[in-house]
């Protein structure tokens, strides 16, 4: 089976790390032949080169996009110049017959996020069956809006099966005008390897760990005034550390914030790392703001390398989460809430320990990328058997 695959969005973040090591797998385990296409060359077709994964580059235009600037007026002139570029992409997405594919080759076309519909016209074009992965809300999770006019007729006339990664996601797609009897629910699944087992430390400080993009869906402004309202014992016995790539005025105004509640010692901004399995493992408590986390790739690499994780109950949270047992959640929008869960894992560090083993023992059992591959490759047997 020679299936394409469609990339979206910079392969540091989650969806495109996700459909790598399902591409790897599928490949290892079912003999799938993946093929790879890009926006723009990036690191993702160097890894395939590495990996010997044919792979191509063709700019395709994006359908929908999330309004992530703290500043409104940012948000309206990221709008504008998306716009133009999808009614641009109108006409140059012909010319993929160009790039390089040898689509009567194709048996499948696997397109990795809802955000571009080059997938829907190859489809279309070259009467190649259609899977399309539904990783996000759309306006609950990212403020996204929606270029294409009657999008969810389009979606679904030019589309076979939807995977949506959660149960969340597809109520919300449903809603959305999505045929219920076309999307199937798959949760992600991550490679456990490179995960190492949570430190245990005898200096009576307690760390916690954000990891993602830092903007305002992820809620890392939350996780500040929640800070903000501990007593100051509390805030002597914990470090915090931000990890990702912040857009600047979202930044500058989460300073703005620890200046104000005087945490400059408490909270640190670390950059992009690209090795977050092993840099968890110096972490206690992991935590999760966002507004409604499709899945929450990093919800489960916190619980693959044994950190209790404190999230939002929001978006998919609650279906990873078991609160109480594998983590705890907090009312999302409730900075006093989330204080007061933080405080519990402060004043109790044998439940940081317990629920750390609990959540590391459900990840793996439930969130494996065989577990993944298993589903989605049967899914592949389906929508070629129907077609």
């Amino acid at each position: 089976m020679k299936v394409l695959f469609i990339s979206a969005g910079d392969y540091k973040y989650g969806a495109p790390k996700s459909m790598l090591e399902l591409m790897v797998t599928l490949r290892s385990l079912y003999n799938v032949e993946p093929v790879l296409l890009t926006k723009k060359h990036s690191p993702m077709n160097d890894r395939c080169d590495e990996l010997g994964i044919e792979n191509h580059s063709f700019w395709y235009r994006d359908i929908m996009a999330g309004s992530a600037y703290k500043n409104p007026l940012l948000n309206i002139m990221k709008h504008c110049v998306k716009y133009a570029l999808y009614l641009y992409g109108a006409v140059t997405m012909h010319a993929v017959a160009g790039c390089g594919i040898r689509f009567e080759e194709i048996d499948l076309i696997h397109t990795n996020l809802n955000r571009n519909d080059i997938g829907c016209f190859i489809s279309h074009k070259y009467q190649i069956p259609h899977i399309l992965h539904l990783r996000e809300h759309g306006k609950e999770d990212y403020q996204v809006r929606i270029y294409k006019p009657k999008i969810s007729r389009y979606m679904n006339d030019n589309t076979n099966a939807f995977v949506a990664i959660s149960a969340s996601v597809k109520q919300a797609w449903i809603k959305k005008g999505l045929s219920a009897d076309k999307i199937k629910v798959i949760y992600n699944g991550l490679a456990d390897g490179g995960y190492t087992d949570h430190r245990i430390r005898n200096d009576h400080m307690t760390r916690i760990v954000m990891t993602g993009h830092i903007q305002p869906t992820k809620g890392q402004e939350q996780l500040i005034r929640a800070l903000g309202q501990l007593d100051e014992d509390s805030l002597k016995r914990l470090h915090v550390d931000l990890w990702g790539e912040a857009y600047s005025d979202y930044k500058a105004h989460l300073l703005r914030l620890i200046k104000k509640y005087d945490l400059e010692n408490i909270v640190d901004f670390c950059g992009y790392c690209d090795d977050v399995p092993h840099k968890l493992s110096e972490y206690d408590i992991g935590i999760v703001c966002s507004r409604a986390e499709g899945f929450g790739r990093v919800t489960v690499e916190y619980m693959l390398a044994g950190l209790a994780v404190i999230a939002s109950d929001t978006g998919a949270n609650p279906e990873i989460i078991r609160d109480g047992e594998t983590g705890l959640l907090y009312s999302y929008g409730s900075e006093k809430h989330l204080a007061k869960q933080i405080k519990a894992y402060l004043d109790n560090p044998g439940l940081i320990a317990a629920h750390g083993r609990r959540a590391a023992e459900t990840a793996r059992e439930q969130y494996s990328i065989t577990k993944c591959a298993e589903n989605i490759y049967q899914l592949y047997e389906e929508v070629i058997h129907d077609r």
